[in-house]
């Protein structure tokens, strides 16, 4: 994963109106970054970077520090329109694994395309 302080921002929503929702993301035990554009996945009633363990679910719409002990809420597109190879995921998800949750998130209305 990027680091927020040092990366530039690049633009993956389309112009189609999203439909944002506060979700929950959990900790980790250890403080993270998660990006703008990051894959959400669900797991245990709490979001996180997507991993091949959970199940996708949405793509966080802010930068956030998820701190080392607590939970946070964050604004993640639930609708929306997206360009795909702008969107960020977790360390070790495989192409084959992003293209599974990519037509997961097609199935709960987030739309990728490549431009």
């Amino acid at each position: 994963m990027k680091d927020i302080g040092s990366y530039q921002r690049r633009v993956f929503v389309k112009d189609h109106p999203p439909v944002l929702q506060r979700v929950l993301i959990g900790s980790t035990g250890t403080e993270n970054d998660l990006l703008s554009g990051t894959v959400l996945g669900l797991k245990d009633g709490k979001h996180g970077a997507y991993t091949s363990t959970m199940e996708v679910s949405c793509i966080l719409a802010e930068d956030i520090t998820v701190p080392a002990s607590g939970d946070i809420y964050a604004l993640a597109y639930m609708h929306a329109a997206v360009i795909a190879p702008e969107l960020v995921w977790a360390d070790g998800v495989t192409a084959e694994q992003q293209k599974a949750a990519l037509t997961a998130l097609r199935g709960l209305g987030i739309y990728a395309s490549e431009a």
